[in-house]
C-alpha cells in the first residue's frame, strides 16, 4: 500500500472515529435492516446554561400491533441513542415506557425513521 493510500486510509478512521464520538452518530450508516422502524432516542435538558443540543438517551421502547395493541416487539437504543427493529409490513405503535406514543405504517422494503426528544418539546418526530 503506498503513503497516499494509508493517508486516505488513517483520514478516513480519524473521520469515523469523530463521528462517534463526537457525538455526531449517523443512525442512516448504522441501520442494518432492509424493512422496519428506526432512529434515535435523545434528551434536551431545558434548562441548560449554553447550547441545548439533544444527548443520546438510552431507553426502552415497546412496538404494538395498531388495532389490536398486541405487543410485537420490546427493544432498548444503545448508548448512542440508536434502535432498529425488523417489522412485516403493517400499522403499528411505537411507545416509550413513559406511554409517549405515535402511530406508524412499514410498507414492503420500506425502513421507517421515528427519532424520540425526550424534553418538554415534540417527543416523537416523523
Amino acid at each position: 500500500m503506498n503513503s497516499s493510500a494509508l493517508l486516505r486510509n488513517g483520514v478516513l478512521t480519524v473521520v469515523v472515529a469523530c463521528g462517534m464520538a463526537c457525538g455526531q452518530f449517523d443512525p442512516e450508516a448504522a441501520r442494518t435492516i432492509s424493512q422496519g422502524v428506526y432512529g434515535l432516542t435523545e434528551s434536551v435538558d431545558d434548562v441548560c446554561s449554553s447550547s441545548c443540543d439533544p444527548e443520546p438517551h438510552s431507553m426502552s421502547l415497546s412496538i404494538r400491533t395498531l388495532s389490536e395493541r398486541e405487543l410485537v416487539v420490546s427493544v432498548k437504543s444503545n448508548d448512542d441513542g440508536f434502535y432498529e427493529v425488523e417489522l412485516a409490513s403493517g400499522d403499528y405503535v411505537i411507545c416509550t415506557s413513559f406511554e409517549r406514543c405515535t402511530d406508524f405504517r412499514v410498507e414492503p422494503e420500506q425502513t421507517v425513521r421515528l427519532d424520540y426528544e425526550m424534553s418538554v418539546g415534540p417527543g416523537w418526530k416523523k
